[in-house]
């Protein structure tokens, strides 16, 4: 990148560049004086870049405004003490090495950026050895993780307790060879503000007493995966302040820390994945008296703990307990219930452990979240009940379906839950007695059945019998011209002034037709479904007026269907209707909507001008 690389953008007041991975070989020292007003700078994955080329390009920024600089993973392995000169009246604050080879002591190649510098990352390089000979006021942030320290490095002075790094507060000092840990005044001296620090994945085989107890700061604490064989002194973890405490190990808690937590009251997230458990006897009572201390616990991790037992009764002292993971251990269903016991826990996670059925008794139905996990799932009618509870509550199952699988009977070893299926009557053997009440249920309910059928269809039934009857007493079904009337009009009586006033004039008057009213015509004394299933027979037309007091009528109904099976059963098109209004949707049942889709149907108007359209189409219909 020559000089003038730049030069087309220099007046864009360029903040952010990016040259990740960009193959660049070579910078000129003033290829960056081109962008003043750069803040962040990324160069990282430009392995041909070295530390002296890198030197002569940082010339172009030593007046600049560069608040943060990457270059990880640029195979540096050296960087000699006047690396960052150029940069030493710049604000920088923020500088990562990550995933290099660099094995240099990085304290003298950090003192130009003393004075503004507030976060430095060397992770994943091979630094062994770390000295500091220059104050760094604003440092907070130090990331030395992956790396190969053998001890803790002094933060204070040569043969002084003057701290060199006064406001930091997260220390990641993880995964390195640290075997020994001074702790005690030590860190008070030299780490007065530290705030969150990483000791795990070290080689660290003693965590003496109050080592951390002299930083009043503390709230967040990793010991994870130590020396096997490490030990820890009954006040260690002693803290007022501490919050955070991760501390998975493969050792024995029981055996000399019993007090362990005492003095760590204010914990909120405990995680102690693969600590031990072990002790002869009586141990739900000294794990109770290990965790009866921490009333301010939110989060419980107990991973890969060989447990199988718990002492519930600690939750008592534990309100505000909301997540508790007990994965990889040897819990079975009869515990399920205990543990979800707590009224704030919301997450209960159980995966891998030795759970083969859930029933009624035992799902934990005031838990949000639940995830079960690789259990051994027994796919036998006992799993019926889970299976149905999953079908509603299967948001509430973590991994579902995909992580849930049989392991007994043979038949289904592998197959997925999900595909797990057993009908209720296939588990539970049905009583005599039960058969007996259901079949004379069945019974009742098709007696019950048929009278409904009856009662639906009576106008039907009676109108068969009256052809039967009328069959019996030797009349016939009239046809050809010998009818009585020619139309048998089918009305409401509260549209009696309409038929007077309006229809009659005009079809009995002008058009001289002879209509059967039932006002008028039905013969006194003679049953109704008579009068006018003879009516209708005597008719060679039947005209209904259809109006929502019709649609409501039980007889004009059952005229409707008489008229209907008239019509079918003549093949003639016999029925006419006059709709006089719009009908309401919940007075149009199955047979009026029937009727309408099947006849013709004119729609009466009070307009005068379509009055004569309605009298004329009418009369045609009637007529033909």
């Amino acid at each position: 990148m020559g000089g003038n690389a730049f030069k087309n953008i220099s007046g864009l007041y360029l903040t952010r560049l990016e040259l990740r991975r960009s193959h660049i070989f070579n910078i000129d020292r003033l290829t960056f004086q081109m962008l003043p007003h750069l803040q962040y700078l990324d160069l990282s994955e430009n392995k041909a870049l070295h530390s002296k080329k890198l030197h002569k390009a940082f010339f172009g920024l030593r007046s600049g405004s560069l608040r943060e600089i990457r270059l990880t993973n640029m195979r540096l392995n050296t960087l000699f003490e006047d690396f960052f000169l150029y940069l030493s009246n710049t604000s920088l604050e923020r500088v990562y090495f990550d995933d290099n080879i660099i094995i240099s002591n990085i304290g003298d190649v950090m003192s130009p950026l003393s004075s503004h510098l507030r976060e430095i990352s060397f992770k994943s390089n091979q630094i062994s050895n770390v000295s500091f000979n220059i104050v760094m006021p604003k440092m907070e942030v130090f990331i030395l993780s992956k790396n190969k320290l053998l001890s803790i490095p002094n933060f204070c002075y040569f043969h002084s307790s003057r701290t060199m790094c006064p406001n930091l507060k997260v220390l990641d000092l993880s995964d390195n060879l640290i075997s020994v840990v001074k702790g005690g005044k030590f860190f008070r001296k030299c780490l007065p503000k530290i705030q969150r620090l990483f000791l795990g994945y070290n080689k660290i085989k003693t965590l003496g007493k109050n080592f951390i107890s002299l930083l009043p700061y503390l709230v967040y604490l990793s010991i994870e995966n130590l020396d096997p064989n490490v030990t820890l002194h009954e006040y260690s973890l002693n803290s007022s302040s501490l919050q955070y405490l991760y501390m998975g190990n493969r050792f024995n808690v029981l055996k000399y820390y019993r007090n362990l937590f005492n003095n760590t009251r204010n914990l909120r997230v405990l995680d102690m994945t693969g600590v031990q458990f072990i002790l002869s006897h009586n141990l739900e009572e000294k794990m109770f008296q290990l965790f009866k201390p921490l009333t301010g616990l939110e989060e419980l991790t107990l991973k890969k703990t060989s447990l199988s037992t718990f002492p519930v009764s600690v939750f008592q002292f534990m309100p505000n307990l909301t997540k508790l993971s007990l994965q990889d251990c040897y819990f079975n269903q009869s515990y399920l219930r205990k543990l979800s016991a707590p009224a704030s826990l919301k997450v209960i996670l159980l995966d891998n452990n030795l759970i083969t059925s859930i029933n009624e008794t035992n799902i934990p139905n005031n838990i949000d979240q639940m995830s079960l996990k690789s259990n051994p799932f027994l796919c036998t009618c006992d799993l019926v009940f889970f299976r149905k509870w999953i079908e509603t509550n299967s948001k509430r199952l973590l991994g579902w379906p995909n992580d849930y699988t049989c392991n007994l009977p043979q038949e289904w070893k592998g197959k997925n839950l999900a595909d797990f299926h057993l009908s209720y009557l296939s588990c539970h053997p049905i009583n005599p007695y039960i058969i007996m009440a259901i079949s004379i249920s069945f019974a009742v309910l098709a007696i019950a059945t048929v009278s409904c059928i009856i009662y639906k269809k009576r106008w039907h039934i009676k109108y068969y019998l009256y052809l039967l009857r009328a069959k019996k007493r030797g009349y016939e079904v009239l046809g050809g011209d010998d009818f009585a009337y020619d139309v048998f009009v089918a009305y409401n009586s509260d549209d009696r002034i309409w038929v007077i006033s309006e229809m009659i004039p005009r079809l009995e008057n002008e058009e001289h037709l002879k209509l059967c009213l039932h006002d008028r015509d039905f013969q006194v004394g003679k049953l109704i479904v008579d009068n006018i299933t003879d009516a209708m027979h005597r008719s060679r037309k039947i005209l209904i007026i259809l109006s929502n007091s019709f649609a409501q009528s039980h007889w004009c109904r059952f005229e409707t269907m008489m008229a209907q099976l008239r019509s079918i059963n003549h093949g003639e098109n016999t029925v006419v209707v006059v709709i006089l209004e719009n009908i309401l949707t919940k007075n149009m049942n199955n047979s009026l909507h029937m009727l309408l889709k099947s006849t013709t149907f004119i729609e009466w108007t009070n307009e005068r001008a379509a009055k004569e359209m309605f009298w004329t189409r009418l009369v045609s219909s009637i007529k033909t």
